[in-house]
C-alpha cells in the first residue's frame, strides 16, 4: 500500500505536468477545511461499512467542485480505506511545492504579536540567509516573556528572554562558592 509521501509526490508529479498545481493547492485547502471542520465525514469515507460505491458518490457530491485529480485521489485513499492520511498527503504535497519554487516556511514566536514591520525586515533577513522566498508566521507564546524564537527548516535559533533566563540559572548552580 503506499503512503502519504508516494501519494503526494504522485499527485504533485501529474499537476506539475498538467499545470493545475497551485488549482490543486488551493483545493486541497478546501478539503481540509472540510475534513476538519467534519471529521466525521472523513472517517465516513474510510469505513469499510459503507459500501465502496457509495462512498465514491458521497466524495463526488461534498468535492465535485475541486481538481478532478484531488478528488479521484480522495475516491482512492477511501476505497483503500487510508482517507484518514489526507492531511499528511497535503503536507506532502506542499513541500514538494515549496522546494520546487524555492519556499522556506518559518515561525517566529514572540511574547507579543510582531508588527508587520518587524515580520518584513525578519523575513527579509531570513531571506537573505536562506537564498530562498520566506513565507513566515508569527505565533504568540506570552511564556517566553521576550525576544524571538524563529523555527525554519530543521534549525531553530533561541533568542527568547526565557532561554537567556534559563542559560543564566545554569551557570549559577555550575557555580562553586
Amino acid at each position: 500500500m503506499a503512503s502519504s509521501t508516494q501519494y503526494g509526490k504522485a499527485l504533485f508529479e501529474i499537476t506539475e505536468e498538467l499545470g493545475t498545481t497551485e488549482r490543486v493547492l488551493s483545493d486541497m485547502d478546501i478539503a481540509r477545511r472540510l475534513f476538519s471542520d467534519s471529521p466525521e465525514y472523513l472517517k465516513l469515507l474510510d469505513t469499510p461499512a459503507v459500501p465502496k460505491e457509495e462512498r465514491a458518490r458521497l466524495a463526488d457530491e461534498a468535492l465535485g467542485s475541486l481538481d478532478t485529480h484531488l478528488t479521484n485521489l480522495i475516491k482512492i485513499l477511501s476505497e483503500h480505506h487510508t482517507a484518514y492520511i489526507f492531511p499528511k498527503v497535503c503536507e506532502e504535497y506542499r513541500k514538494l511545492y515549496d522546494n520546487a519554487r524555492g519556499i522556506e516556511r518559518a515561525v517566529a514566536v514572540s511574547a507579543v504579536p510582531m508588527t508587520k514591520e518587524q515580520i518584513s525586515a525578519l523575513t527579509a533577513r531570513l531571506e537573505r540567509m536562506t537564498g530562498k522566498t520566506v513565507k513566515l508566521k508569527n505565533d504568540v507564546d506570552p511564556s517566553i516573556l521576550g525576544g524571538l524564537i524563529v523555527r525554519i527548516g530543521a534549525k531553530q535559533l533561541d533568542g527568547s528572554v526565557r532561554a537567556g533566563l534559563d542559560s543564566f540559572e545554569a551557570s549559577l548552580k555550575e557555580l562553586v562558592i
